[in-house]
Formats: C-alpha cells, structure tokens, sequence
C-alpha cells in the first residue's frame, strides 16, 4: 500500500495569523486558505487613525530635523562662529565640562540676549582666562566681526577681553 500526498494526514489543526493589537490588519497579510480581509471592511476605530497618527508622527519628525539652524539647543563654538556672532545680552548660566585625559575646561554659557532669544556658547580652546572671569548675571556685549567682548559687571568698571583661540 503505497501513499499518495492525498493520504497524509495533517499532525495539528493550521494556526490562525497573528494580528498586532492596535494595527489590526492594516498591512493586508493573507492568512493562507483565508480570504485577506480589505482594510475598507474593517470599521475599527485604531484602523483608522493608526496611519493619520503615523503621518502625524513622520512630519514633525522631518520639521524637528530641517529646523536646527534657528534651534535654541545649538551650542556655537570655535574662532569662527563666535567671531560672526553679534551678542548683547545678560548670562543665564555658566557650567563647566572637563575633558579627560588631560582634564582640559570647557567653559559652557546660556545668554539670553536683547532680543530675548537663548544661546549657548562654549569657548573650548579659548586661551585666555575669559571662563573665569564671567559670571551670571554679568552684561557681555559683543560685536560682529570681532573677538573683544565687553563685560559690564556690577562691582567693576566695564572691562574689555579680548578672545583668543
């Protein structure tokens, strides 16, 4: 007696297809002898928002990615942006990052300035003292095109640094 496939007999019972909870069928998987159920059928609510979230989700990601050039999070450093910035402004914060191994300071600063807009400015490779000399609350008033920063203090004239790099 010799068997033919039409003679097999299946071990288990065929598994239905997994579906996601929220998604449902949206990405129209067939389900083998099942008919594939079209996402038009399908009345549930998270069918038909899931694709407008995941839409909503896709562009404020872009809009967060192509806005870092006015991003108030930029950090500007280095001889060349600092020298095109133009600041008037009052400092918010001043902190400090060590930078191993040869436990260089990095002097990192939050300027608000006239027009009420935040920077953050770090003056890594700055070869004069100018990190220890600023504090909060300290006025520094910087033209464009130049790297001497007036520091207007309370218990001091008005002094003139000039930076180094």
């Amino acid at each position: 007696m010799e068997q033919t496939p039409e003679h097999y007999r299946r071990v288990h019972k065929p598994r239905a297809k997994l579906k996601m909870p929220l998604f449902g069928n949206m990405f129209g998987g067939s389900g083998g002898n099942q008919k594939p159920a079209s996402s038009r059928d399908d009345t549930s609510l998270y069918n038909k928002l899931t694709p407008i979230i995941i839409a909503i989700a896709v562009i404020a990601f872009g809009i967060d990615y192509f806005r870092t050039k006015n991003d108030t999070k930029r950090t500007y450093r280095g001889a060349e942006e600092i020298q095109a910035m133009q600041f008037n402004g009052k400092i918010m914060r001043k902190w400090y990052n060590v930078i191993p191994p040869n436990s260089e300071i990095e002097y990192v600063v939050e300027l608000f300035n006239d027009k009420n807009e935040k920077r953050i400015i770090s003056f890594k490779d700055e070869k004069t003292n100018f990190g220890d000399l600023i504090l909060p609350k300290n006025t520094i008033i910087k033209k464009e095109g130049s790297l001497d920063v007036t520091l207007k203090r309370y218990h001091k004239a008005d002094t003139v640094l000039t930076l180094k790099y």
